[in-house]
């Protein structure tokens, strides 16, 4: 008990914990003396004896640290933000130009694409390798790096489970769509011969398109390439996204007037097992089968 010739005592309660000893005062207009790792705000009562409150601005060493001393804390920091896990997203699925990123990232602005590359280098995830004199530099994932693939594919699968729809009109991009197409290639189910898809995307995210389709893979075009078109596919934007995704069959956007196809018929039956669809098809259905009431599969 401490006594105040200027008002009443307070009482100061030593709690122990796992992590140490806290002191607490129980009189809410006295607050604790700022320490000399605290910045200005930090003038508030601690609220948790154990987990002292974090703030943006306490830094010790030059440094900024962690929310706490834990291992999640410390991947947060690494991946917590809106972008970082995107720019791996890209790496992980064959991306090694700046530019070819770009396009997979077409809402993040260069510049902090430039900084969080360079971020992701300084803590042992990325590499640059200079490609030769005249030709841009390729960037890779280092060993730490495609460590983190599969904790980016179970957020992605997570997500699909619980938090993934329809796509909103804002989501909707058809020259982004033309890029994940190009990512979802399967190589081994590609024609023998060149073949040119022209795609007319309408609605919200309308685009027009060329896949230069060859065994070796897929190029993006967004203007005419000039070359003779095999296979014209017309078709709504979001209905495509949706079958890209896994969330409907490509069967359906025809049987519905989503989607039209004009061309042989061999290419026109052949076209959706060009693209893999199973990224997450089998966390959508699990949540479609939740939200119709069905078990799910263990």
């Amino acid at each position: 008990m401490r006594a105040s010739a200027d008002g009443p005592a307070a009482v100061v309660v030593v709690i122990i914990g796992p992590f140490g000893a806290a002191f607490v005062l129980d009189e809410p207009s006295i607050r604790p003396r700022r320490g000399p790792n605290q910045c200005n705000r930090c003038t508030g009562p601690v609220r948790n004896p154990y987990y002292p409150r974090a703030c943006a601005g306490a830094r010790m060493g030059g440094v900024a640290k962690h929310a706490d001393y834990c291992p999640i804390s410390v991947g947060v920091d690494v991946l917590g933000d809106r972008w970082t896990p995107l720019v791996i997203r890209e790496l992980m699925v064959g991306s090694t130009g700046f530019n070819e990123i770009h396009r997979g990232l077409p809402r993040m602005s260069r510049t902090l694409l430039t900084q969080r590359l360079r971020q992701l280098e300084r803590r042992g995830l990325v590499e640059r390798t200079p490609a030769g004199p005249g030709r841009p530099v390729r960037y890779a994932l280092t060993e730490a790096g495609e460590a983190l693939t599969p904790i980016v594919w179970a957020i992605g699968h997570w997500a699909a489970e619980w938090r993934f729809g329809d796509p909103a009109e804002e989501e909707c991009d058809g020259l982004s769509l033309l890029w994940r197409m190009h990512q979802h290639a399967i190589p081994a189910n590609l024609p023998d011969r060149r073949t040119v898809v022209h795609l007319v995307l309408t609605g919200a995210g309308a685009a027009e398109g060329w896949l230069d389709i060859e065994r070796g893979g897929v190029s993006v075009c967004s203007y005419d390439p000039g070359l003779g078109i095999d296979l014209t596919i017309r078709s709504d934007t979001a209905q495509l996204q949706r079958w890209l995704i896994g969330l409907v069959p490509f069967g359906r956007l025809t049987t519905a007037g989503h989607t039209h196809l004009l061309g042989p018929g061999h290419l026109v039956r052949a076209f959706p097992t060009w693209f893999s669809t199973e990224f997450f098809a089998a966390a959508l259905r699990r949540a479609e089968q939740r939200r119709a009431g069905a078990p799910t599969p263990a």
